[in-house]
């Protein structure tokens, strides 16, 4: 084996121009000393290990090679993709310096519950997120529930104990918190997904509690994005005030919220119960907010309550859940019967005076008659989403649309309408229709019956 190579047999790393001349020279070298009758297994060998110096995939940058493990690895990293992820390092130590550059690997992490007894190590938890660098970190928390179980009834095994008057499983780990309230890292987005509102409340609390670190200077009280997605499958009991509490412990920083709320039927036995629970956001944060997300099926006041705040919103996504019981909802509250719903009919919609972008899914005909509640003068793109047919659902939903432009003033900045169906499920092709007022309405092509 000649030393001259032996940097390249003992690596993956990719020669250069001269080496690789040097390398080829010595393979026809060999290759001349081959006998078509005669077989040397040593000499085989050596040509086998020389022609993978010379391999096409030696010479892929390793940027390329980041870009590709970024392709291979979720976006939040939860422990299964940690462990594929490290092992994706141990390959080579090439593969190792091009996972360590390709900073988003490691900006984003997810946690659930640890089995009793064990705890997540914060010096770990702290060095991988600083391996992202410069980019804008994340931290999802997870309960021990998946809403992809198969198990359609989970059993007691799978609630949080404070369900049942216990202490909550969240509170038990303190290096959680000790990450969201001492100033090592600062987070950008934070993920509360498949929890309990009383787990959520729970945890965002002990970071307020939490002794260490100035309060102004605390990850928690800096973090611009914000996820409560306590739409668990899991769902069982009704809404309380201690469901609540989540949205009062909101930080002062968040610009950007998304809430996805348990469906009605899993936390309301009766309308009026629905139409008395809060979702208690102060109107200081919400007035600041810029991106706002939404599913709701509890009909339009619960929403509604909430825009009136929005001034500063550009960018918002509302879904209505399943159909019966948003329709449901509704039509009931369509009887003019509260006073907020009155005054908002009478100033014809609130005015969301920078929303630009306005994307509404599910809930049938909710998508076309929710536009009656608000106004948008900047709106540039609307993307509405349905679950059957416009013209069984809103018969006059053209006339509805119309409506909204006029009310809202936005004829000439309105660049885009989006309309999408279930009905026209398999559809990939659109085609464009003008209509006045409006720049461009991107329509799935329905394909042609054949008798």
């Amino acid at each position: 084996m000649d030393s001259r190579f032996l940097h390249l047999l003992e690596s993956s790393i990719a020669p250069t121009p001269l080496e690789v001349f040097a390398v080829q020279a010595e393979v026809e070298r060999l290759t001349s000393k081959t006998h078509p009758t005669q077989h040397d297994p040593e000499l085989e060998a050596t040509l086998e290990r020389y022609r993978g110096i010379l391999s096409p995939i030696r010479q892929i940058p390793s940027e390329i090679w980041g870009e590709i493990f970024c392709f291979a690895t979720p976006v939040v990293v939860d422990s299964r993709a940690k462990d594929d992820l490290v092992r994706l390092c141990c390959v080579s130590s090439a593969w190792h310096e091009a996972a360590l550059h390709a900073h988003s690997l490691w900006a984003n992490i997810k946690l659930a519950p640890l089995p009793e007894g064990r705890q997540y190590i914060y010096n770990n938890l702290v060095s991988w997120l600083a391996r992202s660098g410069d980019l804008k970190k994340g931290l999802e928390y997870r309960s021990n529930v998946g809403e992809e179980d198969d198990n359609d009834y989970p059993t007691e095994a799978g609630f949080c104990p404070c369900r049942s008057g216990g202490s909550c499983m969240w509170m038990e780990d303190p290096v959680v918190a000790r990450l969201l309230t001492e100033g090592a890292l600062l987070l950008h987005r934070v993920s509360f997904q498949n929890m309990y509102p009383r787990c959520v409340g729970n945890k965002m609390r002990s970071f307020q509690v939490a002794k260490s670190g100035s309060p102004s200077t605390q990850p928690w009280n800096q973090i611009q994005e914000l996820e409560l997605n306590i739409h668990t499958e899991s769902w069982q009991g009704g809404w309380d005030s201690s469901s609540e509490l989540p949205f009062r412990l909101i930080p002062p920083s968040v610009t950007s919220l998304l809430i996805r709320l348990p469906r009605y039927g899993k936390a309301f036995d009766f309308e009026i119960e629905c139409q008395r629970a809060k979702i208690d956001i102060a109107p200081a944060i919400l007035g600041q907010l810029t991106s706002l997300g939404l599913v709701c099926e509890w009909g339009p006041l619960h929403i509604v309550t909430l825009l009136q705040h929005c001034s500063n919103l550009e960018t918002f996504r509302l879904g209505f859940g399943h159909r019966s019981h948003a329709d449901q909802l509704l039509l009931n509250e369509l009887d003019n019967s509260d006073p907020m719903i009155r005054r908002v009919q009478v100033e014809g919609g609130i005015q969301l005076p920078k929303l630009h972008t306005l994307r509404i899914y599910d809930g049938a005909e909710s998508p076309i008659l929710f536009l009656q509640w608000i106004k948008t003068p900047a709106l540039r793109f609307l993307d509405l989403e349905t679950t059957g047919s416009l013209a069984s659902i809103c018969p006059n939903w053209t006339e509805a649309l119309d409506d909204f432009v006029i009310r809202s003033g936005c004829a000439r900045s309105i660049q885009s309408l989006r309309l999408a169906s279930d009905s026209w499920s398999g559809c990939e092709e659109s085609q464009r229709l003008r209509l006045a007022g409006w720049a461009r309405m991107d329509f799935p092509r329905v394909p042609s019956t054949q008798a």
